[in-house]
């Protein structure tokens, strides 16, 4: 009666690689896909006295693509700062207070934000 389905087969999941360099750095790259395109990313990470700097690329199928800059600075006292670009800078601010809160300040050209937060 009825006919036999044909089985489509395909991977929804993806393929990680990352390349650790003992405390200085690593190097990562993704690459994922299924019937509605593929995608793929790299990115690379390099630490030295307590700064860390990454840059990242992805791109898929589609045409879409994007990349990212960050370089970030851990400070005294539980607290960091940091510079992301992506399409626009943001300015991050991060410390902890007491009692267990956590302060979070981001600040872009368009306006800024700031979050208290305590963990649950």
């Amino acid at each position: 009666m009825y006919g036999k389905k044909k089985k489509i087969k395909y991977n929804n999941g993806g393929l990680v690689a990352r390349k650790e360099f003992k405390g200085v750095g690593s190097i990562e790259g993704n690459v994922a896909g299924n019937q509605s395109g593929v995608s793929g990313s790299v990115s690379g990470t390099v630490r030295k006295s307590g700064t860390s700097g990454t840059a990242s690329m992805y791109k898929d199928s589609k045409g879409n693509t994007r990349s990212s800059y960050s370089l970030e600075r851990q400070l005294p006292n539980s607290s960091s700062v940091g510079i992301k670009v992506r399409k626009e800078p943001k300015l991050t601010y991060h410390k902890k207070l007491k009692g267990g809160f956590n302060l979070n300040v981001e600040a872009t050209r368009k306006g800024g934000v700031m979050r208290i937060s305590k963990p649950l």
